[in-house]
């Protein structure tokens, strides 16, 4: 276009100047008409035909498999020991000193609090005295017994004061055995006084300060044991009619998982929270420690079951949906689902093993919609390894033919 300008523009100069001679005037005028026409002209490229319908959607797709399933009871447990003992007051007295305390591992029989034991003590001497005193009179009336037989045999007296002699003798050594047992029970009420362990164990709690009058049945310490350790938690619903002994229960707090069964539970259900109890042993290597938390799941049944990705089962107001994808499109099909563990989802009807079923983006998607699979995580980037190539690439014959000349041709004669 550059030349046929230049030559226009020439042209046009010409005409505007003083008048010339009519031959000149028309070679001038087919010369620019003839370099115009042989001007290429550009046209358009044609656009391809816009797509008819929305663009397929990307997604995932998996497979509908048979694989094992369990249907579980979901709970809290608390780990306690086997042997958790309160250790209580059998005396009443007021604290006078706490020898153990929280955290305190302590062995069988070890002190652990002391109690005020004078009026125990004032108690002991004075049954120690009746003792003292029903022994003498015991011993006067056998004495008695021994002289008043002597008599009877010379006919000095009757055989029913002889009988009377005798059964005073009795009552004499029966209230020296009363008050042997009086005695016996001050003094073991003196002993009560020092509160010592139960058993070997860790001293988990006090409830008691010093200065405090206790009660007989009162709280002094919480005492765990040294010995085994269990779990105990709570069912409700449907499932706590369930639970029986021997089933499998799966333990799982931070990272440490174990499998162990349930060896008890209460004979009857909670009237007030309808809840059933459990427990289940643990094992000497479980690293938990007493009053921990655990997440409980209790296997109510296991089979195999025919099951998809939890995400590929869509919730829609007709009911639960999975999109089954075949020749680029899917199709929505109707299903029942069953057990629902560890993100997937049993299917009982509606679709058959071995389906491909559309996973990620299902929710996204309508019946009949079209589809594209994703591709794998890794493919579809660009490379960095050589440049792109440019978009238009231009021939050479064809910039050379862009460039502007360097100076227009002048016709002869046009100096003139």
């Amino acid at each position: 276009m550059l030349p046929s300008y230049f030559l226009l523009r020439a042209c046009a100069c010409r005409l505007t100047m003083k008048p010339m001679k009519h031959q000149y005037r028309l070679l001038c005028l087919t010369l620019a008409a003839t370099l115009a026409a042989c001007q290429p002209t550009e046209t358009p490229a044609a656009k391809p035909a816009a797509p008819k319908g929305p663009p397929p959607v990307v997604v995932s797709l998996g497979k509908a498999t048979v694989q094992p399933l369990e249907r579980r009871a979901m709970s809290l447990a608390v780990v306690e020991s086997v042997n958790s003992p309160q250790v209580l007051a059998e005396v009443a007295g007021r604290v006078i000193g706490v020898v153990a305390d929280v955290g305190s591992r302590v062995k069988a029989g070890q002190p652990l609090l002391m109690l005020d034991a004078a009026d125990l003590g004032n108690s002991l001497a004075a049954d120690q005295a009746d003792v003292a005193r029903f022994k003498a009179l015991a011993v006067q009336q056998q004495q008695n017994v021994v002289r008043y037989r002597d008599l009877l045999d010379k006919g000095f007296i009757s055989p029913a004061k002889m009988d009377e002699l005798v059964a005073q003798q009795h009552a004499a050594d029966e209230q020296l055995t009363a008050a042997q047992a009086r005695a016996a029970n001050s003094r073991r009420a003196v002993g009560k006084t020092t509160v010592v362990a139960p058993m070997a164990g860790v001293i988990d709690a006090r409830m008691v300060n010093i200065g405090e009058y206790v009660v007989p049945g009162k709280a002094l310490f919480s005492l765990t044991g040294n010995g085994d350790k269990r779990v105990r938690f709570a069912l409700s619903g449907r499932e706590a009619a369930a639970i029986v002994p021997g089933m499998t229960v799966r333990l799982n707090r931070d990272d440490l998982q174990l499998t162990t069964q349930i060896s008890d539970t209460r004979p009857a259900i909670d009237t007030k929270n309808g809840m059933i109890e459990a427990l289940a042993p643990l094992p000497p290597s479980a690293a938990w420690r007493i009053g921990q938390t655990l997440t409980t799941a209790v296997v109510l049944e296991s089979r195999p079951a025919l099951a998809v990705p939890q995400i590929s089962v869509v919730e829609r107001p007709a009911g639960s949906v999975v999109y089954v994808a075949k020749d680029g499109k899917v199709k929505a099909q109707r299903v029942k689902t069953g057990i629902r563990e560890d993100g997937k989802v049993e299917i009982l009807s509606g679709i058959a093993e071995g389906d491909t079923v559309v996973t990620d983006g299902a929710g996204f998607l309508s019946d009949g919609a079209a589809i594209r699979p994703a591709k794998p995580a890794g493919q579809g980037k660009p490379s960095t390894a050589s440049p792109a190539p440019a978009a238009n690439p231009v021939p050479p014959a064809t910039a050379a033919a862009t460039q502007p000349p360097a100076a227009a041709a002048t016709p002869a004669g046009a100096a003139r």
